[in-house]
């Protein structure tokens, strides 16, 4: 799952949601390089209060069970350079912050810097010239892998660039100029298990193959029912 800024705009009440054209999100990506964006299904004319709710919190920025990624590299994950990688995330987004939670508990802040984007006014990830402390953890502040002013402006970087929506989390290489992977799920499971040999805590297994059936059976349970749904 990846995450759009919402922009203030976007808001609208569950009643107008009904009546409203719903909005075109970008349909999940199937080939290893870029999707394109696709027309949802037609939306039901009574969504539930769930539903509703979700539309009128991030409008036309994450349309409920849409929430997907645009792209994937074609490389495997599985790097030789991975002090390379830089982490990309917001931190409004419930996704980006699984990213970062097995990043720490993997150890992995020396060799995955991150670069923290902030919500800008026109509904975009921006970055910000000076940090801003909001917590203990990472706060946003600058790009430091590229020096960027926007994600936008990092995602077209990659060879053949790119104008689809710039979405956090997102994985880069930075000796290539390319994206690895904007989805939450794989880059979870990258820094579990691809990336022991530079972690400080690589016997640390987040997902134990004795365990692993059962993970992806609730996985499918709570992934489009709970996570997609709020």
């Amino acid at each position: 799952m990846s995450c759009t800024p919402l922009h203030i705009s976007t808001f609208r009440s569950p009643i107008q949601t009904n009546r409203a054209t719903q909005p075109r999100p970008t349909s999940r990506h199937v080939s290893p390089r870029m999707s394109l964006t696709q027309p949802p299904p037609p939306p039901p004319q009574n969504p539930d209060p769930i539903t509703a709710v979700t539309r009128l919190l991030w409008g036309k920025s994450l349309p409920p069970q849409l929430l997907i990624s645009t792209f994937r590299s074609e490389s495997s994950p599985g790097l030789s350079h991975d002090t390379a990688l830089h982490l990309y995330v917001g931190l409004p987004c419930p996704w980006a912050h699984r990213t970062l939670i097995v990043r720490s508990l993997k150890g992995l802040e020396d060799t995955v810097p991150v670069s923290i984007a902030s919500p800008g006014i026109d509904g975009s990830w921006e970055f910000l010239d000076t940090p801003v402390r909001v917590g203990d953890g990472p706060n946003p502040g600058p790009d430091t892998a590229n020096g960027c002013k926007t994600l936008r402006e990092v995602y077209k970087l990659r060879r053949g660039g790119y104008d689809g929506r710039s979405t956090v989390q997102m994985l880069w290489d930075a000796e290539r100029k390319e994206v690895v992977c904007n989805e939450s799920y794989d880059i979870i499971e990258l820094f579990n298990s691809g990336l022991n040999r530079s972690a400080g805590n690589p016997d640390l297994d987040l997902s134990p193959p004795s365990l692993k059936t059962r993970i992806d059976e609730w996985n499918q349970i709570i992934y489009p029912r709970v996570n997609n749904r709020v």
